[in-house]
């Protein structure tokens, strides 16, 4: 029997949890499994992961039976946010996928369903960071028409998207 490579995405639930752990690891070390992890990877993984809540939004990327992906949202506020934190009511998005996936439109269209799910649920723009070393996520995300608001945080760079418009 043939292994199945259809992607579907489905939305993120709490037994998602352990698996945007993972992910979370790859957005901090850009995919790199042996990459170094900085000396606050574990506080900022309670912001990303611990204090997330599937009510935030969330989608989770399947090749087959393998997940291949996510992306998942932060309410941040003034006082607690996470890098690509822009204003209070606009979700953070936080993306990775799974580097033997990399290169197939994954992360386009994980993008794509947030920016949808945002607007589903009221949001009227999501944000992000890019680290000014990742020139791969800040072509695909100037490409879906994410904008550079000049603000930076931990040194990168704080971009945000209006959900109403098309992507």
């Amino acid at each position: 029997m043939p292994l199945n490579e259809e992607l579907y995405l489905r939305r993120a639930t709490e037994a998602d949890r352990t698996y945007l752990y993972r992910l979370n690891f790859l957005t901090e070390t850009f995919g790199d499994e042996h990459g170094a992890l900085d000396d606050d990877f574990d506080e900022w993984a309670d912001y990303y992961v611990q204090d997330w809540v599937p009510e935030h939004g969330g989608i989770i990327a399947w090749i087959g039976n393998t997940p291949a992906g996510g992306i998942w949202m932060r309410w941040g506020d003034d006082e607690r946010h996470g890098f690509g934190h822009a204003q209070k009511g606009i979700p953070e998005v936080a993306l990775a996928v799974e580097g033997r996936y990399k290169g197939r439109g994954i992360g386009t269209k994980l993008l794509t369903a947030a920016i949808k799910l945002a607007n589903e649920i009221g949001a009227p723009g999501v944000s992000l960071s890019v680290d000014p070393k990742n020139n791969r996520a800040r072509r695909l995300y100037e490409r879906l028409g994410f904008k550079h608001t000049g603000k930076t945080n931990h040194g990168h760079s704080i971009m945000i998207r209006d959900t109403t418009e098309n992507s």
